[in-house]
């Protein structure tokens, strides 16, 4: 790692021992966890230098802090210009569908039964290449009445709660995003858990438009990742989303400040880790451990608590249990841009009522209109994604809802009817 050819490599910092430290890109591929005060800080330092090096990076950023250090280098978008775009199900529909149930079971911690209710309603949205928000899925879970008891009301109440994850941004734009290094920013998100959600479901777009031929990034880094890397009890849901995640060519950094409760999953995927000094000063005096990450399986049958290694406040030690090398190092500084870059255009508004008027004037007049014939019908005279995103509006605004009553039972499609609210619209429309 510390090595004498450097092109291509990405300089993370200064050894403990002298030199710079690299890591070539084929050391970064099987994955890397950054544990302990301070990995958030050492994220963002390692985005950069993977940028620098040529290596296309996306950072998934909870809480705003990797956006703040990347914006002056990285292109940092909120998560209210793409999260239109990671809910539509259009590249490798039917893929992007078990991801995305697979997205909220983990987010939401659901259980084996819930999501395969939510698999179920996702792929009849994918049908359409609909939207899979929480107000469709909602509307998909009420349908038929095949979702009952007490297993489907609490996964009803669960979607309630992440209603303010409203249908806003372009189309497009997170295949735009996995063009060239990118921050994905989260923090405008109303709550933690529409955070989670929007991040899963964010990740899950990513996956299935890398199955359907997109070039994935060369670096995915998430930070805060103990947010969605908790420890659970009891593990109820299949990990399809991780499991699809892990085998994808991307090379993976998962970076955690917290370590308690953090999930063995978090702590196996990845056979390099880099500590901060304050947790392994812990860990090698024998005053605390993290789950497994010390017991013979990753240490190789070394004993870490006999070393006598003291890491000062500013350092961090790399470990690679795959090579068996280990390195001290402090992180290297970069120097802000000078060059100021333009601030990002607000997305204009368009004044779309017209449309509106005509989307509920058709559900309204016909009994069996579904989303894909309105879409069918308007596109003659309006862009085909203008029409889409109007509908999925009015459906997460409550103004449209799907019913499936007067659909024949052969058909998987369902009718759009209009709401009280959306009668009340047209009314004021009209």
């Amino acid at each position: 790692m510390n090595a004498t050819t450097t092109t291509g490599a990405v300089w993370l910092g200064h050894c403990r021992t002298g030199g710079r430290l690299y890591l070539r890109p084929d050391e970064l591929r099987p994955g890397m966890n950054l544990i302990g005060h301070g990995a958030n800080s050492l994220a963002a330092v390692l985005a950069r230098a993977c940028d620098e090096a040529g290596m296309r990076t996306l950072v998934l950023d909870f809480g705003g802090r990797l956006s703040e250090r990347l914006s002056d280098r990285l292109e940092t978008r909120s998560f209210g210009h793409f999260l239109y775009d990671s809910m539509r199900m259009e590249e490798k529909a039917s893929l992007n569908a078990e991801l995305a149930a697979s997205a909220y079971t983990m987010a939401l911690n659901l259980s084996f039964e819930q999501e395969g209710f939510l698999n179920s309603a996702i792929q009849s949205i994918a049908l359409e290449q609909g939207v899979a928000s929480p107000a469709s899925l909602s509307d998909q879970l009420n349908l038929t009445g095949e979702f009952r008891g007490h297993t489907a009301d609490e996964l009803k109440g669960k979607l309630g709660a992440l209603r303010s994850l409203n249908l806003t941004g372009e189309t497009g734009l997170v295949r735009k995003m996995m063009d060239k290094s990118s921050v994905a920013n989260f923090a405008a998100a109303e709550s933690h858990q529409a955070a989670e959600v929007a991040v899963m479901l964010f990740l899950a777009k990513v996956l299935a438009l890398s199955a359907s031929g997109a070039k994935p990034p060369d670096v995915l880094i998430i930070g805060e990742a103990n947010r969605i890397f908790s420890n659970l009890p009891v593990t109820r849901h299949s990990n399809r989303l991780l499991t699809t995640l892990l085998s994808s060519e991307m090379a993976r950094v998962f970076a955690s400040e917290a370590t308690y409760g953090l999930d063995h999953h978090f702590i196996e995927t990845a056979p390099t880790r880099i500590l901060s000094s304050s947790l392994w000063n812990e860990v090698s005096g024998g005053r605390s451990s993290i789950g497994g990450l010390y017991s013979p399986q990753h240490s190789g049958g070394r004993n870490f608590t006999e070393s006598a290694l003291i890491l000062s406040p500013n350092m961090f030690l790399l470990q690679d249990s795959a090579r068996g090398y280990e390195e001290a190092f402090v992180p290297r500084n970069f120097e802000p841009l000078t060059v100021e870059r333009p601030p990002q255009e607000p997305q204009p508004e368009r004044d779309d009522k017209g449309l509106v008027k005509q989307i509920l004037e058709i559900a309204s007049t016909y009994e069996k209109a579904t989303r894909g014939s309105i879409v069918s019908y308007l596109s003659v005279e309006n862009p085909k994604e203008e029409v889409e995103k109007t509908i999925d509006r009015l459906q997460s605004d409550g103004y449209l809802t799907v019913v499936g009553a007067d659909v024949k039972r052969d058909s998987p499609l369902h009718s759009v009817r209009l709401t009280q609210s959306g009668y009340e619209l047209m009314k004021r429309l009209g």
